[in-house]
């Protein structure tokens, strides 16, 4: 193993690291894109910049792998655990709803919709939106609601609801909710489609997701982004608690996770099953 001869206050190039901690400048990079870790500042030039602390830390690392120790039970949200550091232990960060959402067909699209997951498990905001870009230049997009869509905003549900929320988060969900739209544009929607309502402002990128899926579904399908409830047949959509009671017009609801009687997004993505957010089927021509 080569051992460096930088000054403290200099950073190495992945090459460089690479030779110093011996693991290949690949593994870093998997290791980064998957688990957020290392995570090194990057120059003017978009090349990596590793401090000391974060070449000891590889260091250190690579021996415990080398010994045995998974890397995934090293690296917790973006940072070391170590063996021994019982102090800072956390609680664990699976998203078991989003874990047990129905994996993509294709295997190019499973690989991203597996990539995609761990960044959001891993709160790795730049991640996500890189992976998304790619997602929507890539995945057909009637696949596009299972490979990234529906994760995304489960994923986000789940963070919230451990109180474990990201920086990009805002700017995840404005992803979904442009991408959804811009999708519904491409679809000839007739004016008497089902409106999916959202139960608040935030709920605007559930709202737009919810109707596209109920389009591929087979039942037209648009989101209510005004002001005021609507004179026609609407499901009430939330990403938290719905309203007790809802319109005379409304003929169903769901929520992003799902529960106590009410459907989540999970059951939208089953097409052998009906779209159990309508309640009312000889509304929507089914």
């Amino acid at each position: 193993m080569i051992t460096s001869t930088a000054t403290p206050n200099q950073s190495l190039n992945i090459n460089e690291a690479s030779k110093c901690c011996g693991l290949s400048p690949s593994v870093l990079r998997i290791w980064e894109l998957r688990y957020g870790w290392p995570n090194p500042k990057r120059k003017t030039n978009g090349y990596r910049a590793y401090n000391q602390h974060q070449v000891a830390e590889l260091k250190r690392v690579a021996a415990l792998v080398k010994a045995g120790t998974p890397i995934s039970n090293l690296i917790i949200d973006g940072l070391p655990r170590w063996p021994t550091d019982h102090s800072r232990a956390p609680a664990p960060r699976s998203l078991s709803a989003t874990r047990s959402l129905p994996k993509p067909d294709d295997a190019a699209e499973a690989l991203l919709h597996r990539d995609l997951i761990e960044a959001l498990e891993t709160r790795r905001g730049p991640a996500m939106k890189e992976l998304l870009q790619r997602i929507f230049w890539t995945v057909r997009p009637t696949d596009e609601p299972k490979t990234a869509l529906v994760p995304c905003l489960v994923a986000i549900a789940e963070l919230r609801r451990a109180e474990r929320k990201f920086a990009e988060e805002n700017e995840v969900i404005a992803m979904v909710k442009d991408r959804c739209i811009q999708l519904l544009r491409m679809l000839k929607t007739p004016n008497e489609a089902l409106l999916i309502v959202p139960a608040r402002e935030s709920d605007h990128a559930l709202a737009t997701l919810t109707a596209l899926i109920s389009c591929y579904r087979g039942t037209p399908a648009r989101p209510w982004l005004e002001a005021g409830e609507p004179t026609s047949a609407y499901v009430t959509v939330s990403d938290g608690e719905l309203p007790e009671a809802g319109g005379s017009k409304q003929i169903g609801r769901l929520t992003t996770l799902g529960g106590q009687d009410i459907p989540g997004l999970v059951d939208l993505l089953d097409a052998n099953q009906p779209l159990t957010f309508v309640k009312s089927p000889s509304v929507v021509g089914a």
